[in-house]
């Protein structure tokens, strides 16, 4: 049973429409692959080479700040054994010429032909696995030794370095939520770009790491602190007491009577009860 765990991918052009054409034109789930980040040029693309466990590059060449080819010289001055494709609008031999000796494993050129996108994703996925596999293989040859000790039962050293990602990731979206929860503009959209990641994949890691989706978590700590600052008006002199319509824009909720929809639905009381004194139960 193959058991060789979903490839990462980070495309890189300046072109947004295309890096979205590129992501919607393959059926990366069928091939064994999964666009985790994207970006623009070369300086925000390693930023998300030092952050992130990535399996497969797939890049422009002429892009501002970075270009492609000095974004894969620093990359591999990472060490990172990344997969490499440059796809590029320049047919250009010394260009090709210096992604070869940068160790590229396919340069193709724009406009985008699928198939020849396809028939590199497929000799790629055949390349990780059989690493990954060999991988494996040594890792228990080595256990066996008594040299090191696995992971985790069945887990390759590549698995363990991306799921350690998958947590450093929902870490930071959740300080990022911590620190920006008033803001009624945050949305799993403006934490992704923030991050430099897919929201697709953020929202998939959110809630594989902590049982509820992101939308769930912003709302439970926006309505935590509502009510942290409701029981803190309700003990405070009458006049100096907040107004329910004032929290509300406090915790990031732009219409006072959905903020009050959403808090009675929660606790089970409304916010104007909670001045009152009155028993709340926390969920």
């Amino acid at each position: 049973m193959n058991t060789a765990p979903v490839a990462r991918v980070l495309i890189v052009d300046d072109e947004y429409y295309f890096r979205q054409l590129l992501i919607h034109l393959i059926d990366w789930t069928s091939a064994g692959f999964e666009v985790v980040a994207e970006a623009e040029e070369g300086l925000a693309a390693l930023k998300i080479m030092k952050e992130q466990a990535i399996d497969l590059i797939i890049t422009d060449i002429e892009m501002p700040n970075m270009n492609g080819l000095d974004f894969v010289k620093a990359v591999r001055a990472l060490d990172s054994a990344a997969k490499l494709i440059f796809i590029t609008s320049y047919d250009n031999f010394t260009y090709a010429q210096k992604a070869i000796s940068l160790g590229a494993d396919h340069y193709l050129l724009k406009p985008i032909d699928e198939e020849a996108v396809e028939q590199a994703l497929i000799t790629i996925r055949t390349q990780l696995t059989e690493k990954w596999e060999a991988e494996r293989y040594i890792n228990r040859l080595k256990k066996e030794a008594g040299y090191v000790q696995e992971p985790e039962a069945g887990q390759s050293t590549e698995e363990g370095r991306r799921q350690g990602s998958g947590k450093r990731l929902v870490r930071k979206a959740v300080d990022h939520v911590t620190a920006h929860y008033a803001d009624d503009s945050l949305s799993l959209q403006s934490t992704a770009s923030v991050l430099f990641v897919n929201p697709s994949y953020l929202s998939h890691m959110f809630k594989k790491e902590t049982s509820e989706s992101f939308v769930e978590y912003v709302t439970n700590v926006r309505l935590g602190k509502a009510m942290e600052l409701l029981r803190q008006g309700a003990a405070a002199d009458e006049s100096l007491a907040p107004k329910v319509a004032t929290i509300a824009h406090q915790v990031g909720y732009r219409d006072p009577f959905y903020f009050s929809k959403c808090f009675k639905k929660k606790y089970g009381i409304t916010p104007n009860k909670v001045y009152e004194g009155s028993n709340v139960e926390r969920d």
